[in-house]
């Protein structure tokens, strides 16, 4: 059973988080001018922290409340910097159901507010465990910066297999999934490692979804623009002729299948991975109509 110390942990995760990024982009407030909305930046459905969330719930996050909050706020704040930068580089027009930062401002704004939120990012890790976990988080972000390289600079314009495929789709989300999970696991070295897998595996089923969307989706009902990347000729496994959407499904339904196969031996962890899944990230796939049936069977 789930103590009270460990319910308030999950219950106050979220809008801690929350406040400690608002927080953050108020400083930024003046660089955009007083016109600016910089709760624009916030942070939409927050799946890494409430992945976080939902593993203390079950009592197996090991670190303290500041190194956890932390270390969500940090790996948002990098989410959000990373899609200040994607909309630049795809011509992104809409973001949240909202005009993208760089057409309610500049690409330059656009791309400098995310270099000062990657800044903030680290300095606030750096606050928290004595800055153990800095170390870690600069690996995992440079996973995912090189992820988008590779698929930008070397693969943009070939039709790549479906390993490389999968490759990119897990350095591109599954790096700052497995890193929030990581840190759950504290001390207990057995614990982090099996997190951090579980993470990867989860950021690259939403990864796969995401790549789905863009091909399937509806813009209006998804918030944001669609189709960028068959107009930029980068390719995903989503857009195999024929066989893409499908092939995606099965890839997306092992995934997450197999999440809780790295804590197997904590089988309170791997409720709450399966309550995660159930609770918060199979919402957001329904809510686009992707069809992925029964996911969990």
């Amino acid at each position: 059973m789930t103590d009270v110390s460990e319910a308030s942990k999950t219950r106050d995760l979220l809008p801690t988080v929350r406040r400690i990024i608002s927080a953050h982009l108020e400083k930024m407030a003046p660089l955009l001018g007083k016109d600016a909305n910089v709760q624009q930046l916030a942070p939409g459905k927050m799946l890494r922290t409430r992945l976080a969330a939902s593993i203390a719930q079950a009592g197996g996050c090991a670190v303290d409340d500041h190194t956890l909050a932390s270390a969500c706020a940090a790996t948002e704040m990098i989410h959000t910097a990373s899609l200040c930068h994607d909309d630049v580089i795809d011509n992104g027009l809409i973001r949240r159901s909202k005009a993208t930062l760089w057409r309610a401002t500049t690409p330059s704004a656009a791309v400098l507010v995310g270099d000062v939120l990657l800044c903030d990012a680290l300095a606030l890790l750096n606050s928290a465990a004595g800055g153990r976990y800095v170390g870690t988080f600069v690996a995992k972000v440079r996973e995912v910066c090189f992820a988008e390289a590779d698929q930008e600079l070397r693969f943009r314009g070939k039709e790549i297999d479906e390993s490389t495929c999968l490759r990119v789709a897990r350095g591109k989300t599954g790096p700052l999934f497995a890193f929030v999970a990581q840190v759950c696991g504290g001390e207990d070295e057995a614990l982090s490692s099996g997190l951090e897998e579980a993470g990867y595996k989860i950021g690259t089923a939403y990864q796969l979804a995401d790549d789905l969307l863009d091909v399937v989706g509806d813009e209006q009902a998804a918030g944001k623009t669609l189709g960028t990347d068959t107009c930029r000729r980068k390719f995903t496994l989503a857009q195999v002729a024929g066989q893409g959407p499908a092939c995606v499904r099965r890839y997306i339904h092992r995934l997450l299948s197999s999440a809780d196969e790295a804590v197997r031996p904590w089988p309170d962890v791997c409720r709450a991975l399966d309550e995660f899944i159930a609770r918060d990230m199979l919402p957001a796939f329904e809510k686009h109509n992707l069809e992925l049936g029964n996911l969990r069977d």
